[in-house]
Parts: structure tokens; sequence; C-alpha cells
């Protein structure tokens, strides 16, 4: 039986997962007008930054 300070301790844990959550969602990536790829610069047809995973994956190994 739960009482009142695990229910308590469980919304408060509730607020603070919500919290991070939206805080998460409000980063804003910054978007790639060039039309290439940031890392090996092949063409992209929209604005992503990298062309695929292992670019982005070398990107930031390298960022680091």
């Amino acid at each position: 039986m739960n009482d009142e300070v695990d229910v308590a301790n469980d919304l408060m844990q509730h607020a603070i997962d919500v919290g991070i959550r939206n805080a998460h969602d409000q980063i804003k990536k910054p978007s790639n007008q060039t039309g290439k790829c940031i890392w090996c610069e092949e063409p992209i047809k929209d604005d992503r930054r990298w062309c695929s995973i292992e670019c982005r994956n070398e990107f930031e190994k390298y960022a680091k």
C-alpha cells in the first residue's frame, strides 16, 4: 500500500521527467542550408546536416 510520501515522490518524479523531456524537445539543432553533408560534402537534397549515419558518427567522434 502506497502512503502519501510515496505518492508525492512519484508525482515529483513525473514532473521532473516531463520537464526534462520538454527541455530536450525545445533544443533546436541547426539546419544545413548548404546542400552538402557537413562532414564529407556529398550533395544532399534537404536541410539535413549529414548524408548518412556514418558521417554523423564520424563528425561527433572528432568533434569531442
